[in-house]
């Protein structure tokens, strides 16, 4: 027997994941023929993997645009995901920090390199940043990046896996791994991380780390502001409040199932 062999249907499940994950990723509709182009697929096969997954309603055709978007399915499996991950609970958490300060507040956890919003609570104040779940970042140029970084196990490794000189992003994307090394050191001294406009021009975070009983960042409570409403002097304001939001979000999150990779 050869043990190299994926199990069957590996191939078939990845891909009507990445259909999945396209989908989620467009935040709209998008054609059989774009999908197959996205995704490198033939018409054919995009054609099989998207009528499997319309079967049970995880994808829903469009008769007006000859399209395709998640469907109810897709819809009552993020819901069931919630409910098991503590995320039905933390919501309100974050809704009263966006209350109390006006300003767009997360829940990020960790995926590999990236940072990747799982919940948000949206500013209703004209002047915002538009944002949605499932959106990804790189660790490094972030504040949910740098407040779960800084209480994470392999820290060192991620440093170390990095190039000497930063992709930038923005203008004051950190530029050395030196930076970030340093960024992180005053994360955990202070309590909360900051991004000065690293990841987005324009906007300035603040984020703290959800720890578990360990020390250790499971997720991250970010809040995301314009920067003409934050100057330096209302940082600490904010950085307390994301660290207290943090206290209260890690009651809700089980240990054992938002895990980093």
């Amino acid at each position: 027997m050869n043990h190299t062999q994926p199990p069957a249907g590996t191939q078939a499940i990845r891909r009507a994941l990445s259909v999945l994950r396209l989908l989620r990723d467009e935040g709209g509709e998008l054609s059989l023929s774009a999908i197959a182009r996205r995704l490198g697929l033939t018409p054919g096969t995009t054609h099989r993997v998207v009528g499997a997954l319309s079967v049970d309603g995880f994808v829903t055709h469009n008769p007006h645009t000859d399209c395709y978007h998640l469907g109810a399915g897709a819809i009552l499996l993020g819901q069931a995901a919630q409910r098991v991950h503590g995320l039905e609970r933390a919501l309100p958490i974050i809704e009263g920090v966006k209350a109390e300060t006006g300003e767009s507040v997360n829940i990020t956890i960790r995926d590999n390199s990236e940072s990747v919003v799982l919940l948000r609570a949206q500013s209703t104040l004209p002047l915002r940043f538009e944002q949605h779940p499932g959106a990804r970042f790189p660790l490094y140029a972030t504040a949910s990046g740098k407040a779960i970084l800084a209480y994470s196990l392999d820290v060192e490794a991620y440093l170390a896996s990095l190039p000497e000189q930063l992709p930038p992003l923005t203008t004051n994307t950190l530029a050395t791994r030196d930076d970030l090394a340093l960024a992180l050191t005053e994360t955990r001294d202070r309590g909360y991380s900051v991004d000065d406009e690293e990841n987005v021009a324009g906007v300035r975070c603040v984020g703290a780390g959800v720890l578990d009983d360990q020390g250790l960042a499971r997720a991250a409570v970010v809040i995301q502001v314009p920067t003409v409403r934050l100057p330096d002097d209302r940082i600490p304001e904010l950085g307390a409040r994301a660290v207290a939001a943090a206290r209260e979000v890690a009651q809700f999150l089980p240990p054992d199932r938002l895990t980093q990779r």
